[in-house]
C-alpha cells in the first residue's frame, strides 16, 4: 500500500489496501460526544433506543458512523489539500454500538483543475460494511490532490448520474422493529428556515477528533501542509457540529439516514465560531415516522473578517411523529 499516494499514483478502478476496522464502543461514543455535543437521544439514552430499536445495544450516532468511516478513507489522501464534497450517502440501515465498520476506496474518475497540472480532483467511491462484510453504505468523496509527475496521471471522466432518491425511498432505512416515540412537539417539523440562534458552536478539539476517526490527513495534524501555515480542520467534523446542531433545533430527532450531498465550500479552522440555520425543504410522513429533506447551512465567524459559508449539507432525517414507544 503506497503511504502517501499523490493523486498520479491512484488507479482509477482499483481499490486501495483498506485501513484498519474500528469497533464503535462506549469510549469512542462518549470521546464524539464530548467534541460534538451531540443531542441525538437514541444515542445517548439506552432505554430510548431499545424502546425505538427493539435492540439492546444503543444506537451507534450516524455522524460517529460515517465519520469514522471517512476517516478510513484517508488511505487514500493522506496528501490531500482540499476535500471538495460528498454525494449519495445512504447508510441501509441503523449502526449500534458494539459493530465494526470496514471502508473500502476505489478511485473511480480523475480530472485537472482550472489552474492547470499541479492538482487534480480525484473522486472516490467509498464501501463501507461491517467486519463481516454487510454492506452499510456506498457513496462518493471528492478530493483535491497534488500532482507530482503530471505525464503519470490518467484522466478518467465521471460517470455520476442525477439518479436523487425520492424522500419514500428512505423509509426502507428504517427497520420494520421501530416503534416511533411519543413526539415532545417542542418544535414541529414543518418546511421553512430555522437559525439555531441560541447557540452558536467553536471548533475545539480538532486533533483530537482527527485522531480519534483515524483520519491521516497530513493538512488536518499538520500547520506546514495546511492552509497558509494553519490547519484544517476535518470536514467530518464541521457535519458533526452541523449535526448537533440539528438535534438542538429538531428535538425529535431520531437518525439521520442519508447524506444527498455534503458541499464544502470554504475552510475550517481550529476556534471559528460556527452558526447553523437548517431549511426544512420537504416532509414526509409514513409508518408512523416523519421524514424530512433538509439543509443546514454552516456561517464561520472570525475576529476581523468577514462571516463566510463554509458547508451546505443535505441529509435526509427520521423524526418522531407521535404514538407510543
Amino acid at each position: 500500500m503506497l503511504s502517501a499516494p499523490y493523486a498520479e499514483d491512484l488507479t482509477i478502478g482499483v481499490p486501495l489496501e483498506p485501513a484498519p476496522d474500528i469497533t464503535i464502543d462506549a469510549g469512542l461514543a462518549a470521546q464524539y460526544l464530548a467534541i460534538t455535543g451531540d443531542q441525538l437521544r437514541l444515542a445517548l439514552s439506552e432505554p430510548l433506543s431499545q424502546a425505538v430499536t427493539g435492540r439492546d445495544p444503543r444506537l451507534a450516532n450516524p455522524g460517529l458512523v460515517i465519520a469514522l468511516s471517512i476517516g478510513q478513507s484517508t488511505v487514500a489522501t493522506r496528501r490531500v489539500i482540499a476535500n471538495l464534497n460528498y454525494t449519495n450517502l445512504t447508510l441501509r440501515r441503523p449502526v449500534h454500538t458494539g459493530e465494526t465498520l470496514r471502508t473500502v476506496v476505489t478511485p473511480i474518475a480523475a480530472s485537472w483543475t482550472r489552474t492547470g497540472t499541479e492538482r487534480a480532483k480525484i473522486l472516490l467511491s467509498m464501501r463501507l460494511t461491517t467486519a463481516e462484510g454487510e454492506q452499510l453504505a456506498d457513496y462518493q468523496r471528492l478530493a483535491l490532490l497534488p500532482v507530482n509527475e503530471p505525464d503519470r496521471l490518467s484522466i478518467v471522466a465521471s460517470s455520476e448520474t442525477d439518479d436523487t432518491p425520492e424522500l419514500l425511498q428512505f423509509a426502507a432505512c428504517v427497520p420494520l422493529a421501530w416503534r416511533s416515540p411519543q413526539r415532545s412537539a417542542r418544535r414541529d417539523v414543518v418546511p421553512g428556515d430555522i437559525l439555531d440562534d441560541l447557540l452558536a458552536d467553536t471548533v475545539s478539539s480538532a486533533r483530537e477528533m482527527v485522531r480519534m476517526t483515524q483520519n491521516l490527513a497530513a493538512a488536518h495534524r499538520d500547520e506546514r501542509f495546511g492552509l497558509g501555515g494553519r490547519r484544517l480542520v476535518y470536514g467530518g467534523h464541521t457535519v458533526a457540529l452541523a449535526q448537533a446542531s440539528l438535534s438542538r433545533v429538531l428535538p425529535d430527532l431520531l437518525t439521520v439516514l442519508a447524506w444527498r450531498s455534503c458541499d464544502h465550500v470554504a475552510p475550517v479552522f481550529e476556534d471559528d465560531t460556527l452558526q447553523f440555520t437548517t431549511t426544512v425543504n420537504a416532509v414526509l410522513d409514513s409508518r408512523g415516522f416523519r421524514f424530512a429533506d433538509v439543509t443546514v447551512k454552516a456561517t464561520a465567524h472570525r475576529p476581523g473578517e468577514e462571516p463566510t459559508v463554509v458547508l451546505r449539507w443535505s441529509p435526509v432525517v427520521l423524526v418522531a411523529q407521535g404514538g407510543a414507544a
